[in-house]
C-alpha cells in the first residue's frame, strides 16, 4: 500500500490541474476505489471519465480495471497487517511532524495563526489554549485581505501557521504564498501532503480527515493541535508549567472558567 500511495504520488508535481484534481481525491478516498465504477470515481472527482483513464495509464497501470485490481490486493490482502504497517508509518510520521512544529512555535519571536471559514475554529483553539503560555500568540483577522496586509510587517523570525483543509480556502493558499515571497517562515496544518497548503509551507503537518456520510470528521485536527501544545509545554518545562498554574489562578480569582 505504501509502494502504491508513494507511486501516486511521485507523479503529482509533473500532473495537468485537472489530472491533479483526480489524483487528490484518488488518494484521498483510495479505499473505495474498488467498489467503485470508472464513471463513480469520475463524478465524485468531478473529472470525465477519459480523465481517470488517462491518470491510471501514467501511474503504469493498464486502465481503470487494473487499478482497481492492484489496490484491492494491496488494500484488502492481509488486512489487518498492512493496515498497522501503514498505522505505524502514518503515527512515526506525524510525531516526526508534531515534534518539528514544536520547535518552531517555542523558538519563534512571535506566532501568527490563521484560519479562513470550517478551519477558523482550529485557529481559535489552537491561539486560545496555547496563550496561557505563549504571550507572542496573535490570531490573525477573519478577512484574508487584511491578514494579507498584517503580514507586511512581520519579520523573517516570526512563524505564520496557517490551518485548512479540503476544499481548501483559497484566502489561505493566498496568505502562505505572500508570506513566503516575503521570507517569513510558514507552517500548515492540513490533510494531505500534496495539498496547496503543504505544497507552498516551509513546513506542514498532515491530519488525516475522513468524509463519513455527509460530514468530514474534524476531531483529528484538534488532537493534533494539542499534541504540538503539549510538546511545546514540555520544552518549556518549568517555565510552561508556572504560567498554567498562574492562568487557572487568575480565572479562578474572577469566577471565570478555561
Amino acid at each position: 500500500m505504501l509502494e502504491l500511495i508513494h507511486n501516486i504520488k511521485s507523479h503529482h508535481n509533473h500532473l495537468s490541474p485537472k489530472l491533479k484534481l483526480a489524483s487528490e481525491y484518488i488518494l484521498l478516498d483510495l479505499s473505495q476505489i474498488p467498489f467503485q465504477t470508472i464513471r463513480e470515481t469520475a463524478k465524485n472527482a468531478r473529472v470525465s471519465v477519459l480523465t481517470i483513464s488517462r491518470l491510471n495509464k501514467i501511474w503504469g497501470f493498464k486502465g481503470y480495471s487494473d487499478f482497481q485490481l492492484n489496490v484491492k490486493k494491496e488494500y484488502y490482502f492481509s488486512k489487518k497487517n498492512i493496515r498497522n504497517q501503514f498505522s505505524e508509518v502514518e503515527n512515526a510520521n506525524l510525531n516526526t511532524s508534531i515534534a518539528v512544529a514544536a520547535k518552531l512555535l517555542t523558538e519563534s519571536d512571535s506566532i501568527y495563526i490563521s484560519g479562513f471559514r470550517s478551519a477558523k475554529s482550529f485557529a481559535l483553539y489552537m491561539n486560545y489554549m496555547g496563550r496561557m503560555v505563549f504571550d507572542n500568540f496573535y490570531l490573525m483577522p477573519d478577512s484574508g485581505l487584511s491578514a494579507a496586509q498584517d503580514l507586511a510587517r512581520l519579520r523573517k523570525k516570526n512563524l505564520l501557521v496557517a490551518f485548512s483543509t479540503k476544499p481548501y480556502s483559497t484566502e489561505t493558499v493566498k496568505l502562505i504564498k505572500t508570506a513566503r515571497s516575503l521570507n517569513i517562515t510558514t507552517l500548515s496544518f492540513t490533510d494531505n501532503s500534496i495539498s496547496p497548503l503543504a505544497q507552498h509551507s516551509d513546513f506542514y503537518v498532515e491530519v488525516p480527515v475522513i468524509k463519513e456520510n455527509r460530514l468530514y470528521k474534524m476531531a483529528p485536527m484538534i488532537t493534533v493541535i494539542e499534541n504540538v501544545l503539549e510538546k511545546c509545554f514540555e520544552i518549556l518545562g518549568e517555565e510552561a508549567d508556572n504560567k498554567i498554574k498562574y492562568f487557572a489562578k487568575r480565572i479562578k480569582a474572577i469566577n471565570g472558567y478555561w
